[in-house]
């Protein structure tokens, strides 16, 4: 009986740690107490005094980014992060991070010779499905034990972990962290080394539910000096996550996600996160929405043409009462009609929903073709300083290329559309004229482009100067909501001796010139701080603040804030750079620059 019990059970528990490798809740594992040697450099002042020992039994240590020789030094672009905090490169474990100890303290276990030994008390005991370790071996390679010890004095032990040397190895939790030498303080910056790498200890399922306690390391062979610095969980849980499926009917503003959960899940609801940052949700973000009962949810009012990561989390009945986030899926919404203001300096070519890839036809057909792409990305001018614009190359005969923008709804109305334009010789920065035949239309639909209707030509009579020239044009009688616009270029039949480029740049779409008696009034100012920032971004004045959006340089809304706020959270945000637009009571807006670190 005892041994069909067993049988009946095991299936469950391997459910259990099957599905805990699907969706991770990693969690750092600070330690109390173990630690032997300070080997990282940190603060001001002769790296012989924040540090105890080396790290390779020679001469040298880790170095911090914030150790400086003296007060007047130049600050350092690499070592260790100043908070201690190891954000792991590892793929297979995204979101797994470190915290080392005191870097002005103690902060490895230093085993010298084979035999040596220590143990790392953890101050909060922690059950886990793994451990994750944080080492390296210098001046060689070297072999550890690792004994596991519970809250409940049994153990578990992991024999012959091989730690790699601290140059060159693989499986890294980070990299390129340069060393100093204790005797003349000889900085020794590298891009690549040294390395710390990351071990996975794997609780057997009888041991997954009892916290950790202590970790006892002993160095077995090898003539490598290990070094110990951290230990993460992939916490124990008896609420699985979710697994996110693939979704479905996407457009450009809704999209259908759902997911699956085990059986054996106590389940009584589910809490969505979505976002257009790809970083793993922290355990206490708060979600976009809670509590949903089933397995799907239709999400809505999303940003056409944005790609969303989007996590599930389970709410149990059982001690755990949370489950981790799943691992992320993703979607992209479908192009949809733009709202201006818009501008796109075509520094990711052509632009996100644009389409240069159009040929063949006339403004009365449109174009009849595709795959050739007569527009292409090209410094402005042929002058690298300029940055990059779009670009065609008009020679040869019977080139015909259209390159067409994203939709617009204007039908607020009261825009107007403006870029910059000019032409040059075909690989330098002079002028040219253009052949008798060519032609180029910048064109405007108000049907997403069935029909076409010219605004501007350019030809042999009004061929564009080699300077950046100006365009702008009122877009009082269009106000469709399915507008496009495009660029229609063509070298006609004949063939002709020139060979030239034509340039658009910061094409933008925007609201027209204030009236007479708005523009006496003083303009309001996006004014906002610190710039660069790393996560907060403070608005200075919010007084007239209707609402804020923050876009990225391919033109997508990554965040909106509806009412007077006076700071933004944009931690989530990857390092670049972003446009911050205010949209004031009075119908103005302001928009500023601004770059996340």
């Amino acid at each position: 009986m005892t041994i069909n019990l067993f049988f009946k059970a095991f299936p469950a528990v391997a459910l259990l740690s099957a599905s805990a490798m699907v969706a991770q809740n990693f969690q750092k594992m600070p330690i109390t107490s173990g630690f032997t040697a300070d080997v990282i450099a940190n603060g001001v002042g002769s790296s012989s005094v924040s540090t105890t020992t080396d790290v390779d039994g020679v001469s040298f240590a880790f170095v911090a980014r914030d150790f400086k020789l003296t007060s007047t030094s130049t600050a350092l672009t690499y070592g260790i992060p100043a908070d201690g905090i190891i954000n792991s490169v590892v793929a297979s474990t995204p979101g797994l991070s470190y915290q080392l100890g005191d870097l002005s303290a103690n902060n490895s276990l230093k085993l010298n010779a084979t035999g040596d030994s220590g143990t790392l008390v953890f101050t909060t005991p922690m059950a886990a499905f793994k451990l994750y370790m944080l080492s390296t071996s210098g001046s060689g390679t070297s072999a550890v034990s690792a004994t596991v010890t519970f809250t409940d004095n049994s153990t578990q032990t992991f024999s012959n972990i091989s730690l790699s040397d601290w140059y060159g190895g693989s499986n890294y939790a980070i990299q390129g962290i340069g060393r100093i030498n204790r005797g003349n303080d000889v900085l020794e910056p590298n891009s690549t080394n040294p390395r710390l790498y990351q071990t996975v200890l794997n609780i057997d399922a009888a041991n997954q539910a009892k916290p950790i306690q202590s970790v006892t390391i002993s160095k077995t062979s090898g003539s490598g000096i290990p070094n110990i610095f951290a230990f993460s969980a992939d916490a124990y849980t008896d609420c699985i996550a979710p697994t996110t499926e693939a979704a479905t009917g996407v457009t450009a503003n809704t999209a259908q996600i759902s997911w699956t959960v085990p059986a054996s899940n106590q389940t009584t609801s589910y809490d969505i996160y979505y976002s257009p940052n790809s970083a793993v949700p922290a355990s206490n973000v708060n979600p976009n929405h809670s509590n949903v009962v089933g397995t799907s949810y239709a999400l809505s009012n999303l940003s056409p043409s944005t790609t969303y990561y989007y996590w599930v989390r389970a709410n149990c009945s059982t001690a755990t009462s949370k489950s981790a986030w799943s691992l992320a899926k993703s979607f992209t919404t479908q192009c949809g009609a733009i709202v201006p203001s818009y501008t796109n300096n075509f520094a990711s070519f052509p632009g996100l929903c644009w389409a240069n890839n159009l040929t063949g036809g006339d403004p009365g057909t449109g174009p009849t073709g595709t795959g050739t792409s007569y527009w292409g990305s090209r410094s402005f001018l042929n002058t690298s300083a300029n940055g990059p614009s779009a670009s065609m190359n008009l020679y040869s005969s019977d080139r015909t290329g259209w390159l067409k923008t994203v939709t617009f709804n204007l039908s607020a109305g009261g825009y107007k559309v403006k870029f910059n334009y000019g032409v040059t010789t075909y690989s330098g920065t002079g002028s040219s004229g253009m052949d008798s035949d060519d032609v180029v239309h910048f064109m405007i639909s108000n049907d997403g482009g069935t029909t076409w209707t010219i605004l501007q030509t350019w030809d042999t009579n009004n061929a564009p100067s080699n300077t950046s020239n100006p365009y702008t044009f009122d877009l009082a009688n269009y106000i469709g909501a399915n507008t496009v616009f495009a660029f229609y270029g063509s070298t006609g039949s004949l063939d002709e001796d020139l060979d030239y480029n034509f340039y658009v740049d910061d094409f933008t779409v925007e609201n027209t010139q204030l009236s007479t008696s708005e523009v006496n009034k003083p303009a309001k100012k996006a004014v906002v701080h610190p710039n660069p920032f790393k996560d907060i971004l403070y608005i200075s004045d919010t007084r007239d603040i209707k609402s804020v959006a923050v876009t990225d340089t391919a033109g997508r809304v990554v965040k909106t804030v509806e009412g007077s706020v006076n700071e933004l959270d944009l931690s989530r945000l990857n390092s670049g750079l972003y446009f911050v637009t205010l949209y004031f009571k009075d119908g103005s807006h302001s928009t500023v620059k601004t770059i996340k670190k």
